[in-house]
């Protein structure tokens, strides 16, 4: 694996790709191409034919990168053809071509027969970057839900044959749709602003660049609120209802699941109702319920009800229809606690009253302690961590340093493992507090805590009927530009544990499942990591907040191996770490959130995902029933829409990744994933759409051959590791 390094890449379902391992994109001006020949001939040339020798480089073609003198960004460079030319022409060896990928790949393909096969992630060092604008990353992970949700809803509506092209929800997806995934995808390309934003971040430039990117970001959540909206009121319009308060509430995933949670006020309360949401005195609880998830359980003004939908189960990619009586009303939450002993039937949780966190989590079906107490942090334990020289030119020198203009042909890294740092938690509780509501008991504690302006704000949530916890934390960053981070530590009692991740669907092995020499010493999630042994472990969702070190704090230590010093996970909310392109600072309020499940037995992949999906959807789908019904309905109380794998056989490995209208044609695209190492058959079934044919699609939906369908039902095999895309066309089926 020595730079550079061409080889062949296995994917998890066994499927390889050619991939090259090369020299940053600098190297060929370093070596004085197109500026200097006698340089490159005479000093560089000689280091690279030894590099080379040294790693047996297997190929006859070596491709090298170079750019403008200007640097990064520059524009194309007349002088490199000139001197390419002038070289070749004199008959000099090596022969250069200036050359497209393409012209690259088509040379190495000629020879790949030499090359090795490599398995493993790619873990990248760039992405901790992205969390230095923390809030909006957490925004734009939500919006994938939403969006993911939305079209889930209106596959329903816009998918169908027997639906006029210019309904409203039709209208709405073709005005809104493309603009929201666009600007969601925008926001998660890697740059965030600015190259001198670390170094100017008063500049106009760091500002206009900003706020052009942020924008992406927060357009992407106003239009998933809005066509997720959109979406369920269509739903909505089709359901029969006996009161104009009856409430429609969707679940999106594709089993069936128990749906329980707080009802919002503009969803109780609409407009033009008696108690309109959009009256004044509504306005500062609509906020607490955007920000903080407690809603008026917890901060409402006196005199608000509060209501609540206790747990009920709704179909797999379906929906059911909730009468208002059903409803529960919550009593004004005035009246708390203050016991450090908080507990239900599965757990007891004992948190600590000077510092913050909780420092024992009893599990009484286990008979066993979840909190490693031996850590030295306690379990949802805030740390601030920074530079420990404020007085140094330039910081973050002190952490990284490259030696761009090296003699080396390889250049070393410039990771400074002994950096000096201060980390530092909370100095003591401001106020420690235990809600009871209708779905459980909310333990929220305000603490003192350095790099926070103003107070550090907890919640621990301990549901009255689930076996899990969750966390939550929030807090205002100010204007510092000295290198920081924040972190909520979660050390497990977990002895001998193996860490996995989620990588898209695919659970890494950290350590085992990588490529040598990528980065170890901090990881990107997609929807959960789990510390497991033979006997037990601990499953972590986390939708929002994707960053995360393991066992111990290891920024910058570039690490070759991957020695898991302690069964700890680190959500490793915000930095301002690198020096360019990402925010300087990052002012304003902050959210982590973390949901917790103990579970007996070792690692299981399918629990993993079914628990990592459920967390990216915290809140109900609610749609209150107060728009005209359309006539006549077609939907009776409660369906599904179609019956999905997971529906189908619950124990299915099979993810249905996203239900959505087709791009160009009518029909309902289902993409699902095999989320195992063996074939998996899996069927898609009619409910209230009725599948007229199918087709298999690839992934741009351009489609690839009919499949049979018998009885309302479509049967495939999906490969191992494989994504399927399906085109459905479909027509709401008559009700009985």
């Amino acid at each position: 694996m020595q730079r550079p390094n061409v080889f062949w890449w296995e994917g998890p379902s066994g499927r390889k790709i050619l991939a090259y391992n090369g020299w940053p994109y600098d190297t060929g001006w370093r070596f004085g191409i197109g500026r200097d020949a006698a340089m490159f001939e005479e000093t560089w040339w000689p280091r690279v034919e030894r590099r080379l020798g040294e790693i047996d480089y297997a190929l006859p073609v070596l491709m090298v990168q170079s750019y403008h003198p200007f640097g990064d960004n520059g524009s194309a460079y007349g002088e490199f053809s000139r001197f390419i030319d002038a070289w070749n022409e004199q008959g000099k060896s090596p022969r250069i071509v200036m050359a497209t990928p393409k012209d690259w790949w088509t040379a190495v393909k000629a020879h790949s027969d030499l090359l090795p096969t490599y398995r493993g992630d790619w873990t990248d060092y760039w992405n901790f970057g992205c969390i230095s604008s923390a809030r909006e990353q957490a925004l734009n992970r939500a919006s994938r839900s939403r969006l993911r949700a939305a079209d889930a809803v209106a596959a329903a509506a816009v998918g169908r044959s027997d639906v006029p092209a210019e309904s409203t929800l039709t209208r709405s997806f073709a005005r809104y749709r493309e603009e929201a995934w666009h600007s969601l995808h925008l926001w998660d390309e890697h740059t965030w602003g600015a190259d001198f934003s670390i170094r100017a971040p008063g500049a106009e430039d760091t500002q206009a660049q900003w706020h052009h990117k942020a924008s992406y970001a927060y357009t992407a959540r106003s239009l998933s609120l809005l066509l997720q909206r959109d979406a369920l009121a269509e739903l909505g319009a089709h359901v029969p209802r006996t009161k104009p308060d009856d409430l429609l509430v969707f679940n999106p995933l594709p089993w069936p699941h128990r749906i329980a949670g707080m009802v919002p006020q503009e969803v109780a309360s609409p407009r033009g109702m008696p108690e309109d949401a959009t009256a004044g005195r509504h306005f500062q609880d609509r906020m607490t319920y955007d920000h903080s998830r407690l809603a008026s359980s917890v901060e409402a003004a006196p005199g608000q009800k509060q209501l609540w939908l206790k747990s009920v189960e709704v179909p797999g990619f379906g929906y059911t229809v909730i009468h208002r009586e059903e409803l529960v009303d919550g009593e004004q939450a005035t009246h708390f606690g203050e016991e450090a002993v908080v507990e239900n039937n599965f757990f007891r949780l004992t948190f600590d009253l000077q510092r913050g966190g909780i420092s024992s989590w009893h599990d009484k079906r286990l008979n066993r302690e979840w909190v490693d107490q031996s850590a030295g942090y306690p379990l949802n334990g805030f740390v601030h961590e920074q530079v420990a020289d404020a007085s140094h030119e330039w910081p973050r020198n002190l952490m990284f340093s490259m030696e761009w203009m090296s003699t080396e042909v390889e250049r070393l890294r410039g990771w400074k493992p002994e950096w000096p740092v201060e980390r530092r938690g909370p100095t003591r509780v401001l106020q420690h507090r235990v809600y009871r509501t209708p779905l459980g008991q909310y333990i929220v504690q305000f603490l003192e805590a350095p790099g926070c302006v103003g107070p550090l704000k907890q919640s621990v949530f301990l549901p009255e009927t689930e076996e899990y916890i969750e966390c939550d934390s929030w807090w205002d960053m100010g204007l510092t530009v000295h290198p920081e981070a924040t972190y909520i530590l979660y050390p497990f009692n977990v002895p001998d544990a193996t860490a996995r991740l989620d990588l898209g669907g695919q659970p890494m092995t950290v350590g085992s499942d990588q490529l040598p020499g990528v980065c170890l010493d901090y990881f990107t999630v997609q929807g959960w990591v789990d510390l497991s042994n033979e006997e037990l472990g601990v499953t972590v969702a986390m939708p929002e907040n994707p960053m995360v070190q393991l066992g111990d704090f290891h920024f910058a230590h570039n690490q070759a191996e991957c020695a898991l010093e302690r069964p700890m996970l680190l959500g490793w909310v915000t930095n301002n770490y690198w020096e360019t392109n990402f925010r300087a600072h990052q002012p304003g309020q902050v959210h982590a959130r973390y949901r917790i499940l103990p579970h007996s037995g070792g690692f299981h992949e399918l629990q993993a995902h079914r628990f990592g999906l459920e967390a990216a959807h915290p809140e109900p789908l609610l749609q209150h029933l107060g728009e005209p019904e359309r006539h006549p309905p077609l939907l009776p109380e409660t369906a599904s829409l179609l019956r999905l794998p997971q529906n189908l056989s619950p124990e299915s490995p099979v993810l249905t990744l996203h239900v959505k209208a087709a791009e160009h044609q009518p029909g309902v695209i289902v993409r699902l994933f095999n989320a195992s190492d063996q074939d998996q058959p899996a069927e898609i079934g009619s409910e209230f759409l009725r599948i007229l044919s199918a087709q298999t699609c690839d992934l741009l939906e351009t489609p690839q051959g009919s499949m049979e369908v018998q009885n309302g039902t479509v049967t495939l095999n999906l490969p191992p590791r494989r994504v399927v895309a399906v085109l459905l066309q479909v027509e709401a089926s008559a009700v009985l």
